[in-house]
């Protein structure tokens, strides 16, 4: 079973090629520099985002929406 690599570690393009080859593409050696350097910077990012925070920090899991209201009802005209 192959390790998990962390996410600073960089992509190399041989190993792109072989995640694109999987999911079916077929790129030209310039998309394939670019997706290179796209996953170097957003790993590096990745990276860079603090962890220690408890999950109740996160507004996501703090938030929550108020219950619908329930719909208005209109008066019936009676002739």
């Amino acid at each position: 079973m192959p390790t998990a690599r962390p996410a600073s570690a960089s992509l190399t393009p041989a190993e792109l090629g072989v995640l694109l080859g999987r999911a079916g593409l077929t790129l030209n050696p310039g998309q394939t520099a670019d997706l290179v350097l796209v996953w170097r910077q957003l790993s590096a990012m990745a990276a860079s985002l603090p962890r220690d925070r408890p999950l109740s920090d996160d507004q996501a899991f703090v938030f929550r929406l108020p219950p619908p209201a329930a719909p208005a009802r209109r008066a019936v005209k009676t002739r």
